[in-house]
C-alpha cells in the first residue's frame, strides 16, 4: 500500500528525499495509520509512505532490518520488541527534545505517559486485556472493581479466561487484591504463585478457558459467560455493538507500540520528521476515534471526539484514558520468558480440574434435564 503522493514544489525526487518505508501491522490497525497518520504526513510533508506489513514475529523483523534487502525507514513494534532490539544495537536513539511539545507548551517528557518514552523508541497508542461483563446478568448492580472476577456469591455466572497462565494469574493476583506495581514481585515468589492459583481454585467451577480472544467475546454474546476477559480492541467492539455490555477497565493489563528507526534506515532524517507527526496530540487522537486504542499522550485525550462512523464517543473505551487508566498494569513479556515455564506447566494441571469441573456441571445437567422429563411423563 503507498499512500497518495502530493509533492511541493521544493519536493526532492528519490527514495532517500520522497519516500518512507513503515514496518508496520495490516488490517483495521494499519488502516488506521493510513487515514489518521499515512495520508496527513504525505499530504503536508510531500514525503509519501510505503508500508510493509508484518506479523510481528522478532525474527521475522531482525531479518528485515538485517540481511533480506528490504529497506525500512520506521517500524511500529511491540514495547518487548523494541526493548529487545536497543538492546541489539538495532535502533537509533530517539532524543525526547524532538518530539513536539504539547499544547500549552509543556516538553514532550511531561506530555507523555510513564514508559512512553524509551532511548530508542517512541510509543504511540496501548492496548489493553480488560474484563466485559453482561449488565443484565447482575440486576442487583454491575461490578465496578476487579475483585468481582473472583466474588462468584456476589456476581454470580461463568468466567471467561485465557487457556493460558499469561494473563491469568496476573488477572487472578489483581482480583485478589495485589497492587500492580506488585504482581510481577509477588508472582516471582512461591508464596505468590501459591496465591496466584489460590485465587484461580475460587472460580474453578465457573470458568470457561478461550484460545482465541474473540470466542470469549462469542460466549458473552449468546449469554454464555457473563464475564469475559478480552483484548481492548474486541471489547470496543463487542460493547460498541450491544448496551448490554459494559468494560471492567480496573484491574486492566496493558501494552503499547512504538515507533523506532533502525540503524539500517536509508532516510533517519524524514523517519524522525515522521515519529513527530505521527505522535502529536492530534494524530494520536485522530486514530483513536478509529481503533478504541488509548493515546499514550496526556493531550491527545480532550481531543477524542467520535467514531467517523458508528458516532460513539470514544474516550470511554480508550484503556489510558483518565478514568480507566488509574489501577493498569504493564504487562511484562520478558518477565514471562524467564519465569513462565514452571507457571504453564502449573497451569496446565488447574486447566485440568477446570476441565473436570465443566464436565461434572454438564453430567449433572443432563441428569436434571432426564429427571424432569421422567418427572413430567409421571405427572396426571
Amino acid at each position: 500500500m503507498t499512500v497518495a503522493l502530493s509533492l511541493g514544489a521544493t519536493a526532492n525526487l528519490g527514495h532517500a528525499q520522497n519516500t518512507l518505508n513503515v514496518a508496520t501491522w495490516g488490517g483495521a490497525y494499519g488502516q488506521s495509520q493510513e487515514a489518521a497518520i499515512f495520508e496527513p504526513f504525505a499530504k503536508e510533508t510531500g514525503v509519501s509512505i510505503d508500508t510493509v506489513t508484518y506479523d510481528g514475529r522478532l525474527a521475522k523483523l531482525k531479518t528485515m532490518l538485517n540481511d533480506d534487502g528490504t529497506v525500512v525507514d520506521v517500524i511500529d513494534v511491540s514495547a518487548d520488541a523494541l526493548n529487545t532490539l536497543c538492546k541489539q544495537g538495532l535502533l537509533e536513539t530517539i532524543d525526547a527534545s524532538a518530539l513536539g511539545a504539547g499544547p500549552d507548551g509543556s516538553a514532550a517528557k511531561e506530555d507523555f505517559l510513564p514508559g512512553a518514552l524509551s532511548p530508542c523508541g517512541v510509543a504511540s497508542v496501548a492496548w489493553s486485556t480488560a474484563i466485559a461483563f453482561d449488565r443484565k446478568a447482575f440486576p442487583k448492580g454491575a461490578p465496578t472493581a476487579i475483585s468481582a472476577l473472583l466474588d462468584t456469591a456476589g456476581f454470580p455466572g461463568i468466567r471467561a479466561l485465557p487457556n493460558n497462565a499469561r494473563y491469568s494469574l496476573e488477572l487472578a493476583l489483581l482480583a485478589d487484591g495485589v497492587p500492580p506495581e506488585n504482581v510481577y514481585r509477588e508472582l516471582a515468589t512461591p508464596e505468590g504463585a501459591d496465591r496466584a492459583f489460590a485465587a484461580l481454585d475460587k472460580i474453578t467451577g465457573a470458568v470457561r478457558l478461550w484460545n482465541k480472544a474473540q470466542q470469549a467475546i462469542t460466549w458473552l454474546v449468546e449469554d454464555d459467560v457473563v464475564m469475559a476477559a478480552s483484548y481492548s480492541g474486541r471489547l470496543f467492539r463487542a460493547a460498541a455493538g450491544d448496551r448490554n455490555i459494559d468494560i471492567l477497565w480496573d484491574g486492566q493489563i496493558y501494552d503499547f507500540d512504538a515507533w523506532a528507526i533502525p540503524k539500517s534506515s536509508d532516510n533517519k532524517k524524514d523517519a524522525l520528521r515522521f515519529i513527530r507527526f505521527a505522535t502529536v496530540p492530534a494524530r494520536l487522537a485522530d486514530q483513536a476515534e478509529l481503533t478504541a486504542y488509548g493515546p499514550m499522550r496526556k493531550s491527545a485525550f480532550p481531543l477524542v471526539g467520535k467514531h467517523p462512523v458508528i458516532n460513539v464517543e470514544m474516550l470511554e473505551f480508550l484503556s489510558t484514558a483518565p478514568q480507566n487508566f488509574q489501577k493498569a498494569l504493564k504487562f511484562d513479556a520478558a518477565w514471562w520468558r524467564g519465569n513462565g515455564a514452571a507457571l504453564q506447566k502449573r497451569f496446565a494441571a488447574w486447566r485440568a480440574r477446570v476441565n473436570a469441573a465443566r464436565t461434572d456441571r454438564e453430567a449433572a445437567r443432563k441428569a436434571k434435564e432426564a429427571a424432569e422429563k421422567e418427572a413430567d411423563k409421571a405427572a396426571p
